[in-house]
């Protein structure tokens, strides 16, 4: 089943409708019942394809079963509706599973139709009732649905991914599944933000932390990823699971003691053996988290072969094939470009980002998929944002964006920060296309004490 245009629509109407009957006329009267009777028969609709009815909201967006329904002029009442009820009811989305009673939806619409419940209200007249085919879920976020301004809604999102990542490390066993939705909830905007302002994002993974290394690069992989994914044409759905799969492939790094995740001489044998089992853990642990089906097992199987290279060198050493999954190849290249050009402890001058794409391109069809290379750098450029380069003028510039014109990818576009002697100068914008201004090297800002995230962000 396609769920588009007509269908959305659909949907919206009848879940309106249902509470609006129910507010007007009570649960026993047949213009509800109606209206009950034609939700059932979505739903059962919808069950004929999905194991759960889920709908999410955030900001101006609704997702049915993980698709972003597209605003037009003819749902855009319905939308508007639905949203200011959830504004209402302090709502972030509904989930119904497959094992639902007619009867257990009458209560529920009963409960969403009364003025004075909110979204806890809700829920615990549910479990006081024993109805447990039906959850209501929280915001993800404050909601915030005036437009504003791109890039600071690009901000929002990378912080508000950032938090989300760090939540789910503690989160209790018990709270995981719903806290899931909530993360699908979170991916699915990060999606849509991607894909209005990939740029913007883009931008932000110069953004390096030391203490929230995990979670930062965490975030900065799944930009990276996605951005790639898109570039090879990944449809909605396999971009939700490579996005999941992105954000969680280190998250079997939580079971690794701080003391070896900051040392900043080499590890040891031991150490190093500790830091190899992360990806199992990883495994367990975003098993407990989504559990295991078909839509998951691509996530899973991702988190499981992001350390192993595309000519099957790499760890964990039991993972034997030919060759990883698509996802995994893709997480692959992002999670190195990413780790090699982020300061760590043991490591506070990284690899610049045009050392990164040539070691990436040196090793392409060994460690890394040719294709997919080719792909990357289309996307990030000979010199990446964030770059360190020195002009034919004596200037310092850090890269902050690529030409139109990709014949000319050397020729990026950049800000001025220091003269010939290094001096700090009122910051400039050049777009070396348009200039007679070569680039002469490129270094890791961070050999200067330059973090890009100063001037760019």
């Amino acid at each position: 089943m396609n769920l588009e245009g007509e269908f959305y629509t659909s949907v919206l109407i009848k879940t309106l409708v249902l509470v609006n009957n129910m507010r007007l006329y009570g649960p026993d009267h047949n213009i509800t019942q109606k209206s009950l009777s034609e939700f059932d028969g979505l739903l059962k609709n919808i069950f004929s394809q999905f194991d759960e009815f889920t709908l999410l909201i955030r900001g101006w967006h609704i997702y049915l079963m993980g698709e972003r329904i597209k605003i037009s002029s003819i749902n855009f009442p319905y939308i508007k509706q639905l949203i200011e009820l959830a504004q209402q009811k302090e709502i972030g989305g509904i989930k119904i599973s497959k094992n639902y009673k007619i009867e257990e939806i009458s209560k529920f619409a009963e409960l969403l139709a009364s003025e004075q419940l909110k979204q806890h209200d809700i829920n615990n007249n549910l479990i006081t009732i024993g109805i447990g085919s039906i959850k209501i879920l929280p915001p993800v976020a404050p909601y915030q649905t005036e437009f504003i301004d791109p890039q600071k809604r690009a901000k929002q999102v990378y912080f508000e991914t950032i938090n989300m990542v760090k939540n789910l490390t503690t989160i209790q066993p018990t709270s995981q599944k719903t806290y899931y939705t909530r993360f699908t909830a979170g991916v699915l905007y990060l999606i849509d933000t991607l894909k209005t302002s990939e740029s913007l994002l883009l931008g932000l993974t110069v953004v390096k932390n030391y203490d929230d290394f995990l979670y930062n690069h965490s975030v900065n992989t799944a930009i990276l990823s996605l951005s790639l994914g898109v570039r090879i044409g990944l449809k909605s759905k396999e971009l939700l699971k490579l996005g999941q799969a992105a954000l969680l492939h280190d998250i079997g790094m939580i079971n690794i003691p701080r003391s070896i995740l900051q040392k900043e001489s080499f590890l040891t044998e031991d150490e190093w053996k500790m830091i190899k089992t992360h990806p199992v853990s990883g495994v367990k642990i975003t098993l407990n988290l989504m559990g295991l089906s078909e839509e998951t097992a691509p996530i899973l199987l991702a988190i499981l072969e992001h350390q192993k290279g595309y000519d099957g060198s790499g760890y964990p050493d039991f993972v034997k094939t030919n060759r990883i999954s698509l996802f995994s190849r893709i997480i692959q290249i992002a999670d190195f470009y990413d780790a090699v050009t982020t300061p760590r402890f043991y490591n506070p001058i990284p690899m610049s980002p045009a050392e990164a794409i040539a070691y990436t391109v040196k090793y392409s069809g060994k460690l890394f998929d040719p294709l997919l290379i080719k792909h990357f750098i289309n996307l990030l450029g000979i010199y990446p944002l964030g770059s360190l380069v020195f002009l034919s003028s004596g200037e310092w510039a850090l890269v902050a964006g690529q030409p139109q014109d990709k014949s000319k990818i050397h020729k990026p576009i950049v800000l001025v920060i220091k003269d010939q002697n290094g001096r700090d100068i009122p910051n400039k914008m050049i777009d070396l296309s348009q200039s007679d201004l070569e680039i002469i090297r490129a270094e890791s800002p961070w050999k200067y004490n330059i973090d890009p995230a100063e001037y760019l962000v």
